[in-house]
């Protein structure tokens, strides 16, 4: 396979990801993370104890649980909401710090993974792609998609 092949592929997963409805794209995120596991905590730990970080989180857990899935669906469809502005200042390592603080401090139950709306086909297909990536390939993918 040539670099332009693993290239290409890559971009698919992107656009593939980008192609989902935004429950579906919490949902892929989860999974990603839950599979990830301590191995992110490795890469960017100081990003996991940043002020900032930290701050975005407090926020969001003092709303209403139910708003709590709306805001997440906000920031990653772009909404010109507050926690989306302040979510924007991050830079990379504190979004994906964000993400992973985030899956670790909410439980399952209160994201909006029950609600995917693909019916989790495209959902599935674009699991079954990352899950043959490696652990940097997939790091580099989190880092296209919360930019």
């Amino acid at each position: 396979m040539t670099a332009t092949d693993v290239r290409l592929q890559f971009e698919q997963t992107v656009q593939a990801f980008e192609s989902v409805d935004v429950d579906c794209k919490i949902a892929v995120l989860w999974q990603i993370y839950d599979t990830l596991g301590q191995a992110f905590a490795a890469i960017a730990p100081v990003a996991l104890f940043s002020q900032a970080v930290q701050q975005l989180l407090s926020q969001i857990q003092q709303v209403d649980r139910h708003d709590q899935a709306a805001i997440l669906r906000d920031i990653l469809s772009g909404a010109d909401t507050r926690f989306t502005h302040v979510y924007q200042t991050l830079n990379i390592n504190m979004k994906l710090a964000f993400w992973h603080r985030l899956f670790h401090l909410m439980p399952a139950s209160r994201l909006p993974l029950a609600t995917c709306q693909d019916g989790l086909g495209r959902t599935q297909a674009l699991l079954t792609r990352l899950n043959t990536m490696g652990l940097n390939e997939r790091l580099h993918f989190l880092r296209q998609v919360v930019s």
